[in-house]
């Protein structure tokens, strides 16, 4: 008798450990919700070849303006990243003694911005 009430109480562990477990893996991971992640619409723009960086439209048209300001530039700011901005960048980056990718990354940005 006591036997059998060990083997019961052992399966009844057993059975509610395995409930548990079966819970917990089963569970699907939760996602941030919407507004959490939203931003400016975003225009991709690489930032070298190991990585890709999402530049907003405003960040986009920041880097237009300054490249503008040093007469790089000669289109209007529209926050698209076009030929004519990647044309203007690798100047930008050739006069300052910078790699020469066209491509936008903060070190620039900053320095346009503060142009």
């Amino acid at each position: 008798m006591l036997r059998s009430l060990a083997l019961a109480s052992a399966l009844v562990v057993a059975s509610l450990s395995a409930s548990a477990l079966s819970a917990q893996t089963s569970a699907a991971p939760s996602k941030p919700s919407p507004s959490a992640t939203s931003h400016a619409p975003a225009v991709h723009a690489k930032v070298d070849s190991s990585k890709s960086m999402t530049w907003t439209t405003d960040q986009i048209k920041e880097a237009q303006e300054g490249l503008a300001k040093a007469g790089l530039y000669k289109g209007k700011p529209t926050g698209q990243f076009n030929a004519d901005t990647r044309k203007a960048l690798k100047k930008y980056q050739k006069q300052n003694k910078l790699p020469v990718t066209g491509r936008l990354d903060n070190e620039v940005l900053n320095k346009l911005k503060s142009a």
